[in-house]
């Protein structure tokens, strides 16, 4: 590197202009929250180069909001879902977890100030499948105690519960992303008999 130029890079200093605040107008400031509430920030949770390309056209086609839905790289590995409508982002959420090439997407709403840095993902919605419970355990109740056991309870699948066949039910539950995920509980009922 020539010395000249880190001499005169190290005169270098921050003018007066660089301590002064800018202020942004709130002209449309309602609307553009507004916008934002439709959004979600994702990232696939792997250390490996996603085709970020073929992960877009992937979950627009599996989404079907066809040009309703924007994608947007927003740097540092993140990825901003914008939709038309709230409902679309709703469904997005709760049927997930979603994933391309065996790598999920970690998905959560935009706040205020959230910016590329700011953004941390924690936790992780999975639905988890409890088999072999005895039939009086197969209930509302029990589900959102066994869901509890495993993590914040998000949603019960109540279908499983009052359909004509019930082999198992299905407890979605929010896991922190650095925990491993069990195979198995054992699980004791309110007599104290133990089932798993």
């Amino acid at each position: 590197m020539n010395l000249d130029f880190i001499e005169r890079l190290q005169r270098i200093t921050l003018t007066s202009e660089e301590g002064e605040v800018i202020t942004v107008r709130s002209d449309h400031r309602e609307k553009i929250l507004e916008e934002c509430n439709l959004i979600l920030i994702g990232r696939f949770f792997t250390a490996k180069p996603i085709n970020l390309c073929a992960a877009k056209n992937l979950l627009r086609s599996v989404w079907k909001f066809g040009q309703d839905l924007k994608i947007t790289d927003v740097g540092d590995g993140l990825i901003q879902f914008k939709f038309a409508m709230e409902s679309q982002l709703l469904w997005v959420i709760n049927n997930g977890p979603w994933s391309f090439d065996n790598h999920i997407l970690l998905l959560r709403r935009w706040e205020k100030g959230m910016t590329t840095f700011s953004v941390q993902f924690l936790h992780i919605p999975i639905w988890v499948q409890i088999w072999g419970l005895p039939f009086d355990l197969i209930n509302v109740e029990a589900s959102r105690d066994i869901g509890s056991g495993i993590g914040c309870v998000v949603d019960i699948y109540c279908k499983a519960i009052s359909s004509e066949q019930t082999y198992f039910f299905r407890i979605q539950v929010e896991m922190p992303i650095d925990k491993p995920i069990r195979r198995g509980a054992l699980v004791i009922s309110p007599e104290g008999d133990k089932y798993g």
